[in-house]
């Protein structure tokens, strides 16, 4: 083992193949330890080992015995005695280490946003630009960061890119983040930096691409949930974690893009505009998102953007009210077997008969998990076949591939959702619809007196309507009353790019609305356990 001599300074050579070599402090554990070189290793449970998603191989050196969880956790995999979990893995001397590239949290996402980007709501002749030079507006994402580069005059947007979001290490809940922040001040200014960084990086990259000089940008709007927009300018989180969970600071702010912590290289003159934030977990993102769905001129409708972070809107003319549902990762695969996120390899279609299963893959490959949207086809197609009843529980014999408490989706690979599995989603779609039955009961009327439901985000861009309302995530109301959105907040905040009035009109929208507590509502756990249950088929 690599030691400089000092018992309370000793190293460890961690080599990575294929990646490089690191000398890192010993005595962490192994994910943790490459995370502060910047490798950064997917998993969803802040290195407590139940998510069984940073798997590695220890091609050399002592990693020590693993315990019957993670073997269990491994499953399968654990047979070459090789696999191993990264954050179960305590650094006690050298190691050599291969790691597949999908485990790696550095991948481009930019095919998969342009397509949610073609949204029916963009419209941009609607916007009238008056703004000058290039501007970028950002969507800081609990998952995922994009940014888009816009000619201000026109309104054209030129490019996108979109990456998993650097503060994903430190948790997948934003829970874990806000924790990590208010206890340790190092780590603290890591969450913030690592998110400009990447900012940084997707903007050179954007105007390398484009030919444009990054001297002739001349103002971002940046939108995120109030627990991104504090985390990522290094605002106190400690208001986020204490009831009534409110931000420290929800007015707007203007800041030059050159100072700290933002530090983009722009025009002499450019400008950060932080749209204010609606309150509670709901940030700008969700005023950024209703000032879009808005403009489309429904008088009653409702806004869902599912994700770790699901923020729901439902508006009657004028009163407009804002609710976040504490659906965790769920839908973006965290806290699943064989969850994963809507990337290449992840089933996000699925048909079941009463032999067979037909599935399909994005990108068309080898199967490599489920996505969000798979796994609500997945649970509808069982529950119409009797393969799974109302509480949840899989039915013996019910079909060929039931495997006790398991229904095999892929047999070349064993992917399956168990019935832990299926209870995960339970509770992140009941949380999403006792949020929604709420606000609808405090607002007076009903889901089937809506206009419209928009379903917003990189979820709702492949969502299955009749699917998402045989599970009960979503109302059973005519489905020609739903608009899969896309993108929402990204393209309010470049709606507030381009144009003064449309900032101005956000400005406005902000003093409207009104923030409401779920987690506060005395009703909300009846609403909760009742909605744990699958509607009837």
């Amino acid at each position: 083992m690599g030691n400089d001599g000092s018992p309370q300074q000793r190293t460890a050579l961690v080599t990575v193949e294929g990646v490089g070599s690191y000398k890192v402090q010993a005595g962490l554990n192994l994910r943790e330890t490459l995370r502060r070189e910047g490798l950064y290793i997917d998993g969803t449970c802040s290195d407590n080992g139940s998510c069984g998603r940073c798997v590695v191989r220890v091609l050399e050196g002592n990693a020590g015995e693993p315990s019957l969880q993670e073997k269990e956790l491994l499953g399968a995999r654990f047979a070459s005695g090789k696999a191993r979990l990264a954050c179960r893995i305590t650094v006690a001397g050298d190691l050599a280490l291969s790691i597949d590239a999908e485990r790696i949290l550095e991948i481009d996402r930019t095919g998969r946003w342009k397509e949610v980007w073609g949204s029916p709501l963009w419209h941009p002749e609607r916007i009238e630009p008056d703004r000058q030079g290039y501007g970028l507006a950002v969507d800081l994402g609990t998952t995922s960061i994009a940014v888009c580069l816009f000619n201000l005059s026109s309104g054209k947007m030129l490019d996108i890119r979109a990456g998993v979001n650097p503060q994903m290490p430190w948790g997948e809940e934003i829970i874990s983040r806000l924790d990590a922040a208010s206890s340790d001040r190092a780590v603290s200014v890591k969450l913030s930096s690592c998110v400009w960084d990447t900012v940084r990086e997707q903007a050179r990259s954007l105007c390398l691409r484009s030919g444009v000089s990054k001297g002739r940008i001349t103002r971002m709007v940046v939108v995120g949930n109030s627990a991104m927009h504090h985390l990522s300018l290094g605002l106190p989180v400690g208001s986020l974690l204490t009831p009534p969970y409110s931000p420290s600071n929800k007015s707007s702010m203007l800041i030059r893009a050159g100072d700290p912590p933002v530090s983009l290289e722009a025009g002499g003159g450019a400008l950060v505009y932080f749209p204010s934030l609606v309150g509670g977990y709901a940030g700008s993102d969700a005023l950024a998102s209703l000032l879009s769905v808005r403009s489309e001129g429904v008088g009653r409708g409702a806004l869902l953007d599912v994700g770790t972070n699901t923020e729901i809107s439902v508006w009657n003319e004028n009163s407009v009210l804002v609710a976040t549902a504490p659906s965790g990762p769920a839908f973006e695969g965290g806290h699943i077997r064989y969850g994963m996120r809507a990337e290449e390899g992840a089933v996000w279609k699925v048909d079941i008969d009463d032999q067979k299963v037909g599935f399909q893959v994005v990108g068309g490959g080898r199967v490599k998990g489920i996505c969000g949207t798979g796994m609500i086809d997945m649970i509808a197609s069982m529950l119409r076949r009797g393969i799974l009843d109302r509480s949840g529980l899989i039915v013996a014999g019910s079909h060929p591939r039931v495997t006790g408490d398991t229904f095999v989706l892929d047999e070349e690979t064993g992917t399956s959702l168990g019935a832990e599995d299926v209870a995960t989603v339970q509770k992140a779609k009941s949380a999403i619809a006792a949020t929604l039955h709420l606000l609808l009961k405090t607002m007076g009327f009903t889901a089937g007196e809506l206009d419209r439901i928009y379903i917003a985000g990189a979820f709702g861009s492949r969502l299955d309507i009749l699917s998402a309302m045989t599970t009960g995530l979503l109302p059973s109301i005519p489905a020609d009353r739903y608009v899969l959105s896309g993108n929402t907040a990204l393209q309010g905040a470049a709606m507030m790019l381009l144009s003064e009035k449309w900032q101005l009109e956000g400005e406005r929208l902000g003093r409207t609305v009104r923030h409401y507590s779920a987690a506060q509502d005395q009703d909300f756990e009846e609403a909760f356990i009742d909605n744990l249950y699958f509607p009837e088929v």
